[in-house]
Protein backbone atom coordinates (compact mmCIF):
# COMPACT_ATOMS: atom_id res chain seq x y z
CA UNK A 1 0.00 0.00 0.00
CA UNK A 2 2.91 2.21 0.68
CA UNK A 3 4.71 1.40 -2.56
CA UNK A 4 1.19 2.58 -4.36
CA UNK A 5 0.99 6.03 -2.68
CA UNK A 6 4.86 6.42 -3.27
CA UNK A 7 4.88 5.76 -7.08
CA UNK A 8 1.30 8.18 -7.63
CA UNK A 9 3.61 10.88 -5.55
CA UNK A 10 5.72 10.30 -8.18
CA UNK A 11 3.71 10.49 -11.17
CA UNK A 12 1.91 13.36 -9.42
CA UNK A 13 5.47 15.36 -9.17
CA UNK A 14 6.75 14.46 -12.82
CA UNK A 15 3.28 15.57 -14.29
CA UNK A 16 3.31 18.88 -12.11
CA UNK A 17 7.24 19.48 -13.53
CA UNK A 18 6.02 18.80 -17.14
CA UNK A 19 3.27 21.33 -16.83
CA UNK A 20 5.39 23.75 -15.28
CA UNK A 21 8.04 23.15 -18.31
CA UNK A 22 5.41 23.73 -20.71
CA UNK A 23 3.80 26.70 -19.14
CA UNK A 24 7.49 28.59 -19.01
CA UNK A 25 8.15 27.30 -22.73
CA UNK A 26 4.65 28.82 -23.38
CA UNK A 27 5.43 32.04 -21.68
CA UNK A 28 9.01 32.03 -23.00
CA UNK A 29 7.20 31.88 -27.00
CA UNK A 30 4.87 34.41 -25.74
CA UNK A 31 7.19 36.59 -24.90
CA UNK A 32 9.17 36.55 -28.34
CA UNK A 33 6.11 37.30 -30.27
CA UNK A 34 5.21 41.19 -30.48
CA UNK A 35 1.08 41.58 -29.18
CA UNK A 36 -0.93 44.01 -30.79
CA UNK A 37 -4.66 44.50 -29.61
CA UNK A 38 -7.69 44.82 -32.15
CA UNK A 39 -8.06 48.78 -30.99
CA UNK A 40 -4.69 49.72 -31.07
CA UNK A 41 -4.87 48.08 -35.22
CA UNK A 42 -8.01 50.59 -35.69
CA UNK A 43 -6.24 53.45 -33.76
CA UNK A 44 -2.92 53.34 -35.33
CA UNK A 45 -4.44 52.44 -38.86
CA UNK A 46 -3.17 49.20 -38.89
CA UNK A 47 -3.53 47.03 -41.86
CA UNK A 48 -1.89 44.17 -43.18
CA UNK A 49 -1.50 42.56 -46.38
CA UNK A 50 0.73 40.18 -48.44
CA UNK A 51 3.89 39.87 -50.31
CA UNK A 52 2.89 41.03 -53.66
CA UNK A 53 4.74 40.44 -57.41
CA UNK A 54 5.66 43.61 -58.75
CA UNK A 55 7.10 45.46 -61.95
CA UNK A 56 10.28 46.93 -61.00
CA UNK A 57 12.27 49.12 -63.58
CA UNK A 58 16.45 49.46 -63.74
CA UNK A 59 16.84 53.21 -64.22
CA UNK A 60 19.73 56.08 -64.66
CA UNK A 61 18.89 59.37 -62.93
CA UNK A 62 20.27 61.98 -65.01
CA UNK A 63 19.65 66.13 -65.22
CA UNK A 64 18.80 67.41 -68.99
CA UNK A 65 17.10 70.23 -70.66
CA UNK A 66 15.00 71.29 -73.34
CA UNK A 67 16.61 72.31 -76.70
CA UNK A 68 15.66 72.33 -80.29
CA UNK A 69 16.79 70.69 -82.87
CA UNK A 70 19.92 72.06 -85.71
CA UNK A 71 16.88 72.79 -87.84
CA UNK A 72 14.59 73.72 -85.24
CA UNK A 73 16.47 76.76 -83.98
CA UNK A 74 17.88 80.35 -86.89
CA UNK A 75 19.86 83.32 -86.14
CA UNK A 76 18.62 86.18 -88.05
CA UNK A 77 21.13 88.88 -89.21
CA UNK A 78 21.13 91.16 -92.36
CA UNK A 79 22.64 90.45 -95.87
CA UNK A 80 24.08 93.73 -96.46
CA UNK A 81 24.23 96.59 -93.71
CA UNK A 82 21.39 99.63 -93.58
CA UNK A 83 19.24 101.23 -90.76
CA UNK A 84 16.06 100.17 -89.62
CA UNK A 85 12.94 101.48 -90.87
CA UNK A 86 10.34 99.36 -89.96
CA UNK A 87 9.91 96.39 -87.22
CA UNK A 88 6.55 93.88 -88.30
CA UNK A 89 7.52 91.36 -85.08
CA UNK A 90 7.38 91.20 -81.61
CA UNK A 91 9.38 88.79 -79.12
CA UNK A 92 7.32 86.20 -78.22
CA UNK A 93 5.19 86.15 -81.78
CA UNK A 94 4.76 82.93 -83.67
CA UNK A 95 6.18 83.52 -87.27
CA UNK A 96 5.98 81.88 -90.44
CA UNK A 97 8.76 81.05 -92.68
CA UNK A 98 9.24 83.62 -95.57
CA UNK A 99 7.36 86.05 -92.96
CA UNK A 100 8.72 89.78 -93.17
CA UNK A 101 10.55 90.51 -89.49
CA UNK A 102 12.13 93.95 -90.78
CA UNK A 103 12.87 96.37 -93.36
CA UNK A 104 16.16 97.77 -94.16
CA UNK A 105 17.04 101.11 -95.68
CA UNK A 106 20.30 102.90 -96.28
CA UNK A 107 23.40 104.05 -98.42
CA UNK A 108 24.81 100.26 -98.87
CA UNK A 109 21.86 99.36 -100.27
CA UNK A 110 21.73 101.58 -103.06
CA UNK A 111 25.78 101.21 -103.83
CA UNK A 112 25.80 97.19 -104.16
CA UNK A 113 22.71 97.92 -106.48
CA UNK A 114 24.90 100.38 -108.34
CA UNK A 115 27.96 98.08 -108.35
CA UNK A 116 25.97 95.41 -109.56
CA UNK A 117 24.55 97.23 -112.39
CA UNK A 118 28.00 98.58 -113.47
CA UNK A 119 29.35 94.74 -113.24
CA UNK A 120 26.11 93.54 -115.28
CA UNK A 121 27.18 96.03 -118.02
CA UNK A 122 30.81 95.74 -117.95
CA UNK A 123 30.07 92.15 -118.26
CA UNK A 124 27.97 92.16 -120.98
CA UNK A 125 30.42 94.22 -123.01
CA UNK A 126 33.25 91.92 -122.17
CA UNK A 127 31.35 88.60 -122.94
CA UNK A 128 30.93 90.22 -126.47
CA UNK A 129 34.49 91.28 -126.72
CA UNK A 130 35.77 88.02 -125.71
CA UNK A 131 33.46 86.28 -128.32
CA UNK A 132 34.52 88.43 -131.00
CA UNK A 133 38.36 88.35 -130.33
CA UNK A 134 38.02 84.39 -129.69
CA UNK A 135 36.59 84.07 -133.77
CA UNK A 136 38.99 86.06 -134.49
CA UNK A 137 41.63 84.30 -132.84
CA UNK A 138 40.72 80.63 -134.27
CA UNK A 139 40.80 82.03 -137.66
CA UNK A 140 44.61 83.10 -136.95
CA UNK A 141 43.27 86.93 -137.38
CA UNK A 142 44.34 88.11 -133.99
CA UNK A 143 47.21 87.06 -131.85
CA UNK A 144 47.29 85.10 -128.78
CA UNK A 145 48.53 87.40 -126.43
CA UNK A 146 45.10 89.57 -127.46
CA UNK A 147 42.97 86.59 -126.85
CA UNK A 148 44.29 86.28 -123.84
CA UNK A 149 43.98 89.77 -122.46
CA UNK A 150 40.09 89.60 -123.71
CA UNK A 151 39.72 86.03 -122.28
CA UNK A 152 41.17 87.68 -118.24
CA UNK A 153 38.99 90.67 -118.74
CA UNK A 154 36.06 88.60 -119.49
CA UNK A 155 36.76 85.79 -116.34
CA UNK A 156 37.32 88.75 -114.52
CA UNK A 157 34.30 90.61 -115.28
CA UNK A 158 32.47 87.30 -114.55
CA UNK A 159 33.12 86.81 -111.27
CA UNK A 160 32.48 90.02 -109.94
CA UNK A 161 29.36 89.65 -111.83
CA UNK A 162 28.39 86.65 -110.07
CA UNK A 163 29.76 87.93 -106.51
CA UNK A 164 27.04 90.56 -106.48
CA UNK A 165 24.38 88.65 -107.87
CA UNK A 166 24.36 85.86 -105.85
CA UNK A 167 24.08 89.06 -102.62
CA UNK A 168 21.34 90.67 -105.12
CA UNK A 169 19.67 87.56 -104.49
CA UNK A 170 19.98 86.81 -101.25
CA UNK A 171 18.46 90.69 -100.44
CA UNK A 172 15.72 89.26 -102.50
CA UNK A 173 15.77 91.60 -105.47
CA UNK A 174 14.98 91.49 -108.96
CA UNK A 175 18.29 91.18 -111.23
CA UNK A 176 16.62 92.56 -114.25
CA UNK A 177 14.95 95.18 -112.68
CA UNK A 178 18.15 96.49 -110.98
CA UNK A 179 20.16 95.80 -114.29
CA UNK A 180 17.65 98.23 -116.52
CA UNK A 181 18.48 100.58 -113.55
CA UNK A 182 15.43 100.51 -111.60
CA UNK A 183 17.16 100.92 -107.84
CA UNK A 184 14.98 99.45 -104.52
CA UNK A 185 14.93 102.26 -101.57
CA UNK A 186 14.68 99.13 -98.76
CA UNK A 187 14.94 95.38 -98.40
CA UNK A 188 13.08 92.65 -95.93
CA UNK A 189 14.34 90.54 -93.91
CA UNK A 190 12.10 87.30 -93.71
CA UNK A 191 11.88 84.42 -91.14
CA UNK A 192 14.44 81.41 -92.49
CA UNK A 193 11.88 78.99 -90.60
CA UNK A 194 8.53 79.26 -88.73
CA UNK A 195 8.69 79.69 -84.80
CA UNK A 196 8.21 81.76 -82.14
CA UNK A 197 10.85 85.14 -81.75
CA UNK A 198 12.72 84.18 -78.73
CA UNK A 199 15.24 87.19 -79.13
CA UNK A 200 14.49 90.68 -80.69
CA UNK A 201 17.59 92.89 -80.75
CA UNK A 202 16.27 96.16 -82.58
CA UNK A 203 14.34 99.56 -82.69
CA UNK A 204 13.23 101.69 -85.71
CA UNK A 205 16.79 104.12 -86.99
CA UNK A 206 19.32 101.63 -85.60
CA UNK A 207 22.16 100.75 -87.85
CA UNK A 208 22.75 97.13 -88.46
CA UNK A 209 26.15 95.29 -89.99
CA UNK A 210 25.93 92.36 -91.39
CA UNK A 211 27.87 90.53 -88.05
CA UNK A 212 24.66 91.49 -85.97
CA UNK A 213 22.48 89.17 -84.61
CA UNK A 214 18.86 90.55 -85.17
CA UNK A 215 16.44 87.73 -83.81
CA UNK A 216 16.24 84.55 -82.77
CA UNK A 217 13.96 82.09 -84.00
CA UNK A 218 12.82 78.92 -82.64
CA UNK A 219 10.61 76.17 -83.28
CA UNK A 220 8.85 74.36 -80.40
CA UNK A 221 7.57 71.42 -82.61
CA UNK A 222 11.01 70.61 -83.13
CA UNK A 223 12.45 70.48 -79.17
CA UNK A 224 14.30 67.71 -78.46
CA UNK A 225 15.94 66.09 -74.67
CA UNK A 226 19.38 66.81 -73.81
CA UNK A 227 20.38 64.38 -71.32
CA UNK A 228 23.62 64.02 -69.25
CA UNK A 229 25.02 60.70 -68.55
CA UNK A 230 27.43 59.63 -66.29
CA UNK A 231 30.45 57.35 -68.57
CA UNK A 232 29.88 54.68 -65.96
CA UNK A 233 26.08 54.45 -67.30
CA UNK A 234 26.91 54.02 -70.64
CA UNK A 235 26.86 50.18 -70.57
CA UNK A 236 23.41 49.99 -70.05
CA UNK A 237 21.88 52.87 -72.29
CA UNK A 238 20.68 51.86 -75.33
CA UNK A 239 18.87 53.86 -78.18
CA UNK A 240 15.21 52.91 -78.03
CA UNK A 241 14.93 53.06 -74.37
CA UNK A 242 12.40 55.60 -72.47
CA UNK A 243 12.78 58.56 -70.71
CA UNK A 244 10.46 59.93 -67.73
CA UNK A 245 11.05 63.40 -67.31
CA UNK A 246 9.76 66.82 -65.85
CA UNK A 247 10.32 70.18 -65.38
CA UNK A 248 12.02 71.47 -61.82
CA UNK A 249 9.03 73.80 -61.93
CA UNK A 250 5.97 71.06 -62.59
CA UNK A 251 5.02 67.78 -61.25
CA UNK A 252 3.36 66.74 -64.92
CA UNK A 253 5.49 63.77 -65.95
CA UNK A 254 6.41 63.72 -69.76
CA UNK A 255 8.47 60.66 -71.56
CA UNK A 256 11.01 60.35 -74.68
CA UNK A 257 12.73 58.09 -76.79
CA UNK A 258 16.78 57.63 -76.55
CA UNK A 259 17.39 58.77 -80.24
CA UNK A 260 21.38 59.30 -79.89
CA UNK A 261 24.53 58.66 -77.69
CA UNK A 262 27.47 60.50 -77.83
CA UNK A 263 30.69 59.65 -77.52
CA UNK A 264 32.85 62.13 -75.77
CA UNK A 265 32.85 63.14 -71.99
CA UNK A 266 32.49 67.11 -70.96
CA UNK A 267 35.71 68.23 -69.86
CA UNK A 268 34.12 70.40 -67.47
CA UNK A 269 30.57 68.21 -66.15
CA UNK A 270 32.40 65.00 -66.60
CA UNK A 271 29.15 63.66 -68.72
CA UNK A 272 28.23 62.59 -72.44
CA UNK A 273 25.70 64.44 -73.74
CA UNK A 274 22.83 62.12 -75.07
CA UNK A 275 19.58 63.14 -76.99
CA UNK A 276 15.84 61.97 -76.88
CA UNK A 277 13.03 62.69 -78.73
CA UNK A 278 10.19 64.24 -77.56
CA UNK A 279 6.70 61.62 -77.33
CA UNK A 280 4.47 64.59 -76.94
CA UNK A 281 5.57 67.73 -77.91
CA UNK A 282 2.39 69.70 -76.92
CA UNK A 283 2.51 69.00 -73.53
CA UNK A 284 5.31 70.92 -72.60
CA UNK A 285 5.88 74.41 -72.20
CA UNK A 286 7.51 76.43 -75.18
CA UNK A 287 10.39 77.05 -73.39
CA UNK A 288 13.81 76.27 -74.57
CA UNK A 289 16.68 75.29 -72.16
CA UNK A 290 14.29 74.29 -69.62
CA UNK A 291 15.83 72.61 -66.98
CA UNK A 292 14.62 69.27 -66.27
CA UNK A 293 15.07 66.38 -64.22
CA UNK A 294 15.16 62.80 -65.69
CA UNK A 295 14.95 58.82 -65.46
CA UNK A 296 16.42 56.25 -68.32
CA UNK A 297 14.35 53.38 -68.19
CA UNK A 298 17.19 50.42 -68.87
CA UNK A 299 15.23 47.25 -68.05
CA UNK A 300 11.95 46.12 -66.47
CA UNK A 301 11.53 43.35 -64.10
CA UNK A 302 9.14 41.27 -61.64
CA UNK A 303 10.21 40.95 -58.19
CA UNK A 304 8.49 39.83 -54.74
CA UNK A 305 8.16 43.34 -53.12
CA UNK A 306 6.56 44.77 -49.99
CA UNK A 307 5.42 48.63 -48.93
CA UNK A 308 8.12 50.25 -47.74
CA UNK A 309 6.10 51.42 -45.06
CA UNK A 310 6.15 47.98 -43.88
CA UNK A 311 9.95 47.71 -43.55
CA UNK A 312 11.03 48.51 -39.59
CA UNK A 313 14.61 49.99 -39.89
CA UNK A 314 16.94 49.21 -36.54
CA UNK A 315 20.57 49.82 -36.36
CA UNK A 316 21.63 48.05 -40.02
CA UNK A 317 18.98 45.09 -39.86
CA UNK A 318 15.33 45.39 -41.31
CA UNK A 319 12.91 43.72 -39.82
CA UNK A 320 8.77 43.16 -41.19
CA UNK A 321 5.98 41.52 -38.49
CA UNK A 322 4.38 38.08 -39.49
CA UNK A 323 1.18 37.54 -38.31
CA UNK A 324 1.45 33.95 -36.23
CA UNK A 325 -1.90 33.80 -34.56
CA UNK A 326 -5.00 35.56 -33.11
CA UNK A 327 -6.36 35.01 -29.52
CA UNK A 328 -9.57 36.99 -28.92
CA UNK A 329 -9.14 40.54 -29.50
CA UNK A 330 -5.31 40.18 -29.96
CA UNK A 331 -2.59 39.47 -32.40
CA UNK A 332 0.84 38.08 -32.08
CA UNK A 333 3.44 38.78 -34.33
CA UNK A 334 6.66 37.32 -35.28
CA UNK A 335 9.89 40.00 -36.00
CA UNK A 336 11.26 38.47 -39.26
CA UNK A 337 14.64 39.92 -40.51
CA UNK A 338 14.41 40.53 -44.14
CA UNK A 339 16.92 42.11 -47.16
CA UNK A 340 16.26 44.79 -49.29
CA UNK A 341 16.81 44.97 -52.72
CA UNK A 342 15.77 47.62 -55.18
CA UNK A 343 13.19 50.43 -54.23
CA UNK A 344 10.97 52.00 -56.33
CA UNK A 345 7.46 53.94 -56.73
CA UNK A 346 7.42 53.32 -52.56
CA UNK A 347 7.98 49.30 -52.94
CA UNK A 348 10.99 47.42 -51.61
CA UNK A 349 12.13 44.34 -53.00
CA UNK A 350 12.04 41.46 -50.95
CA UNK A 351 14.45 38.75 -52.74
CA UNK A 352 14.46 35.01 -51.68
CA UNK A 353 11.31 35.89 -49.58
CA UNK A 354 9.51 32.60 -48.57
CA UNK A 355 7.14 34.44 -45.76
CA UNK A 356 3.30 33.18 -46.70
CA UNK A 357 1.42 34.72 -43.91
CA UNK A 358 -0.23 38.36 -43.27
CA UNK A 359 2.36 40.94 -42.71
CA UNK A 360 1.88 44.69 -41.17
CA UNK A 361 2.19 46.84 -44.38
CA UNK A 362 1.23 49.80 -42.77
CA UNK A 363 1.35 51.77 -39.51
CA UNK A 364 4.41 50.04 -38.08
CA UNK A 365 5.98 53.23 -37.56
CA UNK A 366 4.29 53.21 -34.07
CA UNK A 367 5.33 49.55 -32.89
CA UNK A 368 8.19 49.28 -30.92
CA UNK A 369 10.66 46.33 -31.44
Amino acid sequence: MNALKQLLFLITAILFVIACSNKQDSAELESNLIKITEQQLETDSIQLGKIITKTFESTINCNGSIVPLPNGIANVNVPVAGVIKNIYCNNGQLVEKNQSLLEITGNEIIDIQKEFAEASALYKRLKKEYERIESLYNEKVTTEKEFILAESEYKTSKATYNGLKIKIDAIGFSISKIENGDFYSSYSIKAPIKGNISSLNAHIGSYIDTKTELIDIIDPAMFQLKLFVFAGDLTNLKKGQSVRFKSVNSNIVHYATISSIGVAIDNVSKSIACYAALSDKTLLNRIANDFVESEIITGIDTVTALPSAAIIKNEDKNYILVLNKKENENYYFDKVEVKIGRQHQGFSEIPEAKIEGEIIVKGVYNISL
